[in-house]
């Protein structure tokens, strides 16, 4: 009699089950929307849980192949995803209707994940706030007053790789990107010189590192779970960040902030001096001036911590990308590399051999292969907002309810052969003056679009014109037989990341 009564329980338990799945993937066909049927429980994600596609492919996936449809229905597990295929339904969530579409799909950190409370997962009023104030250290003033330290650092890169290339060995410039990108965090960020190219015990790379290679798969599961069941994640309290790294990146600002408390005539124009005048209560000009901000505004210690935290992310992640990929096109486009030589030399050349912060912004075909690297290669292959109030698609019934996340497959747009013909050609000419100001704003979109475009991008081009500099007007790039061609990339990474390092030889090349 108990087996069959806990028979029947458990019957009726699947039966539930079935009925709320049957009800949960019922919505886009309730609204009219078309999309592909669901797998129970995974919805359309079961590719990526058993490791066959990368996180965001589906997205492009489903984009190719329901070109002719301006929006496909889709589900992350349980949860409604709409991805945009059109492209002006695309600017208005990102441009023209930005008010609806204003958050990301992550919430704010909690009290148990401090420092992802961050401007990147932050919305409404409070983001608002601390991206204009802290816009101004984003401007051409602000960047040129930190240049020399990105500078400084590019030297010991160049010296660094020059050690490794003995008798035109191969240099994994993997490493050699990342210890940059990382650096360069360390130095503008926290404010501190880590010798990562002397020091291969750095804590600050360590950590820095374990973020970007979580060392077991709960935390990769941690970090998915955030961005496609955001709701659930919230509920249970889930950590994106790991217990160890938040309180290394704590006590390491604390101590940083400290220092310059005690001793108030050491100035530096970095990161983290920003964030602690916004603390105090004031914010520094380009010009050096200081105003007191709204007394209704507020800047906790773990607010700089998170801050500084989410530069250390964004600047080295996406930059050691940026600069590693376009490296290892240029050792496969050899005419394109030599028209980049050209360049570099030629500007350097009026500026006594000195890559200045002029100088680099004079190299106006460098920016062209950048743009075009981050076409094929976009670190970021997918914008996600989450709709903060109900919106009617235009031209359409549809409402894309409040909550419902919303997904831009930014690589298919970046790879459709109409936008972009021969779309696996790699030709920088895409992107000069009058192709770029031509293109539709959701063409091309590496740093989003908008009002929560990307606000470090012209650092991004900054640091990774001088890595690729600091190489190209003394060495030829030439590929290796470790690199994978065409790279692979990691099923689990959020971003573009390859799946085996890259080398490349440096030879050198005659005066």
């Amino acid at each position: 009699m108990t087996v069959l009564i806990l028979l029947c329980l458990f019957m009726l338990m699947i039966l539930s089950l079935y009925l709320w799945f049957r009800h949960k993937y019922s919505y886009w066909s309730k609204r009219g929307v078309f999309g592909p049927r669901p797998v129970v429980l995974f919805g359309n994600m079961l590719d990526v849980l058993m490791s066959r596609k990368q996180i965001f492919q589906p997205y492009c996936d489903y984009y190719f192949k329901y070109k002719h449809l301006p929006y496909v229905g889709l589900y992350s597990f349980s949860q409604p995803v709409l991805t945009i295929n059109d492209l002006e339904l695309a600017r208005h969530i990102l441009i023209k209707d930005f008010n609806y579409f204003e958050a990301r799909g992550t919430f704010p950190g909690s009290a148990g994940d401090p420092l992802s409370d961050n401007l990147f997962n932050m919305q409404g009023n409070r983001w608002k706030g601390l991206r204009s104030k802290m816009s101004p250290t984003f401007t051409m003033g602000k960047l040129k007053s930190i240049y020399p330290l990105v500078e400084k650092i590019a030297d010991e890169a160049m010296h660094y790789a020059e050690s490794k290339n003995i008798d035109e060995e191969a240099i994994n410039f993997t490493e050699l990107y990342s210890k940059f990108s990382m650096e360069v965090t360390g130095s503008i960020g926290f404010g501190v010189e880590f010798k990562g190219f002397k020091n291969s015990n750095s804590k600050f790379f360590e950590y820095g590192r374990g973020y970007f290679k979580p060392e077991n798969m709960y935390w990769n599961f941690v970090r998915v779970l955030a961005l496609f069941e955001p709701h659930l994640f919230m509920k249970i309290g889930f950590q994106r960040i790991q217990p160890k790294i938040t309180t290394f990146f704590s006590n390491l600002v604390e101590t940083v902030v400290k220092y310059r408390e005690e001793n108030v005539f050491y100035k530096r124009n970095d990161y983290i001096q920003t964030l602690i005048d916004l603390m105090k209560g004031r914010v520094v000009d380009e010009n050096g001036k200081s105003n007191k901000i709204d007394t209704d505004f507020s800047f906790s210690m773990t607010d700089v911590a998170a801050n500084t935290m989410l530069y250390m992310i964004a600047g080295s992640d996406t930059s050691t990308i940026t600069s590693l990929i376009t490296a290892y096109e240029l050792a496969r486009n050899p005419d394109v590399q030599n028209r980049v030589r050209e360049e570099i030399l030629s500007v350097l050349a009026r500026h006594d051999g000195r890559y200045t912060f002029e100088a680099q912004n004079e190299m106006k075909y460098l920016n062209m292969v950048i743009d075009e690297t981050m076409r094929i290669h976009p670190p970021m292959r997918a914008l996600i907002r989450r709709c903060t109030n109900d919106y009617k698609v235009p031209n359409s019934d549809l409402i894309i309810e409040e909550g419902t996340l919303v997904f831009l497959p930014v690589q298919a747009y970046q790879m459709d052969p109409d936008i972009f013909p021969d779309p696996e050609n790699f030709d920088p000419e895409r992107f000069t003056a009058i192709n770029k100001a031509n293109m539709h704003p959701c063409h091309w979109m590496p740093f989003g679009a908008g009002p929560r475009k990307c606000l470090g991008l012209r650092q991004g081009y900054i640091q990774t014109k001088l890595a690729l500099i600091m190489i190209l007007q003394r060495y030829e790039l030439l590929l290796d037989e470790r690199t994978e061609i065409p790279i692979k990339v990691k099923k689990s990474s959020l971003t573009y990341a390859p799946e085996t390092d890259i080398w490349l030889k440096l030879r050198k090349i005659s005066n």
